[in-house]
């Protein structure tokens, strides 16, 4: 049975579910809109298409690795998915990564760059190989410890006021719409904490692929609704 989302958050595998009322399935996002006088706004949250750094399960961080040709794939595949959609405004991260996918699934529309939609600093732990699970227990570890600053890195509280900051510019500049995201795992995972007040043990349990698409519906007065969707094709 699907559950509303607001604190109280319903995580099965890697499925999130979408409020009870919505009639949705978990891992379709609807590609139909309803009118444009509606006051919802709708954030399409895209993570970056794979790049070599993912394939080999390192930690990237803010180190600035362009997509494969599997990462530039799944960025025509998001293409196509939102092109019957109507944005009103496109956001990526600086990190090549980022802005391809974005420049490659906007169409028409500006691209707006926002430093504070970056992945997080992970300092000494960048370069990393989480493969290894060992390794994998210290990256894990530290990177959920809100006072870890990671040897010259970002701690979580730096990391959430940036993107808490990137979330007002956003929905300053659209209280209702269509706007596309194109985020990194950990930005994404922040973003959706501060958008639905999730804890940090709930935040860790996000998971989003390369190929996977969040829809996020913010209404007055009721509660958030999220979707999941597989392979935006």
């Amino acid at each position: 049975m699907m559950r509303s989302i607001c604190r109280d958050v319903l995580f099965a595998g890697a499925l999130i579910f979408a409020a009870a009322d919505s009639g949705a399935q978990p891992d379709r996002a609807p590609r139909q809109q309803p009118p444009a006088a509606d006051t919802v706004l709708r954030i399409y949250l895209a993570r970056h298409g794979q790049t070599d750094w993912n394939l080999q399960q390192r930690l990237q961080g803010s180190t600035d690795i362009p997509l494969n040709a599997v990462g530039r794939d799944q960025a025509r595949a998001l293409a196509r998915f939102m092109a019957d959609i109507p944005l009103a405004a496109v956001y990526c991260s600086p990190l090549q990564r980022s802005r391809e996918m974005a420049e490659i699934a906007r169409g028409r529309l500006p691209l707006t760059p926002l430093a504070e939609l970056a992945e997080r600093r992970f300092g000494s732990l960048e370069g990393q190989s989480t493969s290894d699970p060992a390794t994998r227990r210290v990256i894990d570890a530290r990177r959920w410890d809100p006072a870890d600053s990671l040897d010259g890195g970002e701690t979580l509280a730096a990391f959430e006021a940036r993107v808490r900051k990137a979330i007002g510019v956003i929905r300053g500049a659209h209280p209702a719409g269509n706007v596309l995201v194109v985020g990194h795992g950990g930005t994404n995972q922040m973003i959706l904490r501060v958008l639905l007040g999730l804890s940090l043990e709930q935040t860790e349990k996000i998971v989003q692929a390369n190929d996977e698409l969040f829809l996020i519906e913010l209404e007055p007065g009721k509660a958030p609704r999220v979707w999941k969707r597989f392979t935006p094709d």
